[in-house]
């Protein structure tokens, strides 16, 4: 009995420990034609560092879309969310703070559906 317990407590342990931890991809698009180094510097830096700082999540990678004529068309920046109720309304406002255009959008899924946020009103 007591073994079965201390499996169970462990059990519970590690499942609120990994809920604590899980965390939810948003694809932030923005409709800007600009360099990686450009990108990292005006995006994905600011972001990542403010995102830490909250305790809400961070950036992990982005990239560039390219045209048939190898243009940016626009570019993406990667970012994992610890909450999004919290998350996408901060994500929002800090982009706009950093000068996402108008069209850019934060796509990710909850609850099974794929959900799509305009970064600017």
């Amino acid at each position: 009995m007591k073994r079965t317990l201390t499996f169970i407590v462990a059990i519970a342990i590690a499942s609120s420990v990994w809920a604590q931890h899980a965390t939810t991809f948003v694809f932030v698009k923005i409709t800007e034609s600009i360099m990686p180094l450009q990108r990292g510097e005006k995006y994905e830096d600011p972001l990542d560092e403010a995102l830490k700082k909250a305790g809400l999540g961070e950036v992990t990678g982005g990239g560039s879309m390219l045209s048939e004529e190898k243009t940016i068309e626009w570019v993406g920046v990667d970012v994992e969310l610890t909450d999004l109720t919290t998350g996408i309304p901060f994500l929002r406002k800090k982009l706009t703070e950093l000068g996402a255009p108008k069209g850019s959008v934060l796509e990710y899924e909850h609850n099974g559906e794929t959900v799509q946020v305009p970064v600017r009103d």
